[in-house]
């Protein structure tokens, strides 16, 4: 105690500086305290009625506690770097340090703001009737914030330091252009990420394919390097950027309608009950109400050719008539869409047999010569026994 007490004295440091001190503290931890309670007690009653206003206003609770912590810190300082006669040191270290501390909140708070802002946009604008979710501008408008808040962020800290505007980019700019050299191939992910989000090709939640086929899936996360792509068998593709942007690529996501395209097979038999069961499906077509009356609805006989390259029998097919249905409809959902395409191949099954025909299936007839004299069935008979 003794010690101590002649500590205290060597420096000249008072009882009313050490109550200083301890008051500044212990207004620093309430502080940081009481705005910990608010904003927790905020969330939880604004948690089930979110607005860009609420979200703006939780977003500030980690950035204020944090500049709560370090003006506290920078009061008591101030005082006790007073004591040591080392207010260069205060200068010198503490201030530039506590404002890089205050800069530093402001960037949490932004990033903080952009991300829930984000989450907030993509459920706001996520659709029940089972059309596209286009959240392109959810993530060009966070990714435009995490921008701004560095470049904001770099001329801070230059200022902080005592640079120059103009050295700032001289600087910036260098070591941009080392920084180019040495790390290329991760520079163009990098420029490939912000193509992405200017031109918005895909975005999260969409499902993209190249046409070489080898990348498909579902799209989970851009970020400024990769992208996340989950397959349909759940496993994840971290694509670079740039792969994406060099070759074309199929959004499956944003088609307006889904095409029923089928090919059916009537027995020969039926041949002159075809163009009644034609007529019937397009009218059954032509009422439908999932069907999109704004788009091509076909009922037609089979060229033999298909769209994928491979050929096919013609309408007079080895055992059947073939035609095909080609329509569209106005729903984009992959589960809808099914069962709203098993509901029509049924009823147009249906329309093939109120017209007393049948769905053909491959058959073979075996015409075996008459030898001279003998019957083709004893033919085959002795044949037969020949063996």
């Amino acid at each position: 105690m003794d010690r101590l007490l002649d500590f205290f004295k060597a420096y000249d440091i008072s009882l009313s500086d050490l109550v200083t001190v301890a008051i500044i503290l212990l207004l620093t931890i309430v502080a940081e305290f009481l705005i910990r309670f608010f904003f927790r007690r905020y969330e939880k009653s604004t948690h089930h009625s979110q607005t860009v206003k609420t979200i703006l206003y939780a977003s500030l609770n980690n950035p204020l506690r944090l500049v709560t912590l370090f003006v506290g810190f920078y009061f008591i300082a101030m005082n006790v770097l007073t004591w040591f006669k080392v207010a260069s040191f205060f200068t010198s270290i503490v201030t530039p340090g506590v404002k890089l501390g205050v800069a530093l909140a402001f960037f949490i708070f932004m990033n903080t703001f952009a991300s829930r802002l984000k989450r907030y946009l993509i459920v706001k604008q996520t659709r029940t009737d089972g059309g596209y979710n286009n959240f392109a501008k959810a993530e060009q408008m966070e990714k435009l914030a995490q921008v701004l808040t560095i470049v904001i962020m770099t001329f801070v800290v230059a200022k902080i330091f005592g640079l120059q505007v103009g050295q700032g980019v001289a600087y910036l700019g260098g070591g941009l252009a080392i920084t180019g050299l040495v790390f290329k191939d991760t520079l163009a992910n990098i420029f490939g990420g912000l193509i992405i989000y200017l031109d918005s090709p895909y975005a999260v939640g969409d499902w993209i394919y190249t046409i070489d086929g080898k990348i498909q899936g579902t799209v989970e996360k851009i970020s400024w390097r990769l992208t996340h792509i989950r397959t349909f068998d759940k496993r994840l593709i971290f694509t670079p950027n740039n792969t994406l942007i060099t070759q074309a690529v199929v959004n499956a996501s944003r088609m307006t309608n889904r095409r029923i395209k089928q090919y059916i097979g009537l027995r020969y038999d039926d041949f002159d009950k075809f163009e009644a069961i034609q007529k019937d499906i397009y009218s059954y077509l032509g009422g439908h109400a999932d069907i999109d009356q704004n788009c091509l609805t076909l009922v037609n006989v089979f060229d033999g050719q298909t769209d994928m390259g491979a050929t096919a029998e013609g309408f007079f097919g080895g055992s059947s008539l073939n035609f095909q249905v080609y329509t569209f409809t106005k729903v984009t959902n992959w589960t809808r869409f099914q069962a709203i395409q098993d509901k029509i191949m049924m009823d147009i099954g249906r329309i093939v047999y109120k017209n007393g025909a049948e769905i053909a299936f491959t058959t073979m007839t075996l015409d075996i010569p008459e030898k001279e004299g003998v019957p083709a069935s004893q033919g085959a008979q002795h044949g037969g026994d020949a063996d």
